[in-house]
């Protein structure tokens, strides 16, 4: 089984700014289609996240693309290849944005992660910095996005999985159905809770963080 955690921070961590409203205002119902169809044509195809001992969580987390704060990104086929004259170092895994090949036009990052363990759930970060997240993007474009980001950290975590499966599978959605979806409530509306739909995620220390599948 996999639970859906969507996670909106209301205050910048760094600024202490209200950011709050400028979260996307998308269904949860379109996070539930996108992965219904990775999960049908290519998770159990692969027969991957099955194990009965554990639930899985899947943590997506959008952010503003911001050129200034988000520097560092891992090397994944969804950030580009490196540089010609950079050499891939296994140890770090990170690299400085200006180490890819096309860093300069690219607005659109993602920090794929180890799959981890907390409080005995197996959790798989979904992290997007696109700069085109805000409270006005549009149900197709964070789909669009969020297909992709799922993508990097499945390629990410499972050595099997090739980009090129999740671009063949993406032809495949239903723009109407992730258009048919009402949109949430402003944010005005809903109470000042840090995720839409999430629960809050107990970590009690986090040696067994990074703990792999």
């Amino acid at each position: 089984m996999v639970e859906i955690n969507r996670v909106w921070l209301n205050v910048d961590t760094d600024t202490n700014k209200i950011i709050l409203f400028g979260r996307p205002r998308v269904s949860i119902r379109v996070d539930e289609y996108i992965w219904s169809l990775i999960e049908e044509h290519i998770v159990k195809p692969h027969k991957l996240m099955l194990s009965e001992k554990h639930r899985y969580l899947l943590k997506i987390s959008f952010h503003r693309f911001d050129p200034v704060r988000h520097r560092y990104y891992p090397l994944s086929p969804y950030n580009g290849p490196l540089r010609e004259g950079v050499k891939p170092d296994s140890a770090n895994g990170w690299y400085p944005r200006e180490d890819f090949a096309d860093a300069e036009e690219r607005a659109t990052w993602f920090s794929p992660d180890k799959i981890w363990t907390n409080c005995g759930n197996k959790v798989l970060d979904v992290n997007i910095d696109a700069a085109n997240v805000s409270e006005s993007i549009t149900p197709r474009e964070y789909a669009d996005l969020l297909f992709d980001g799922i993508g990097a950290a499945l390629v990410f975590n499972f050595k099997r999985l090739k980009r090129e499966e999740f671009d063949g599978l993406k032809s495949e959605i239903d723009w109407s159905v992730v258009e048919s979806f009402p949109l949430p409530p402003h944010p005005l509306k809903i109470s000042n809770t840090l995720e839409m739909k999430a629960k809050f995620m107990c970590i009690p220390g986090m040696a067994d963080r990074k703990r792999l599948l």
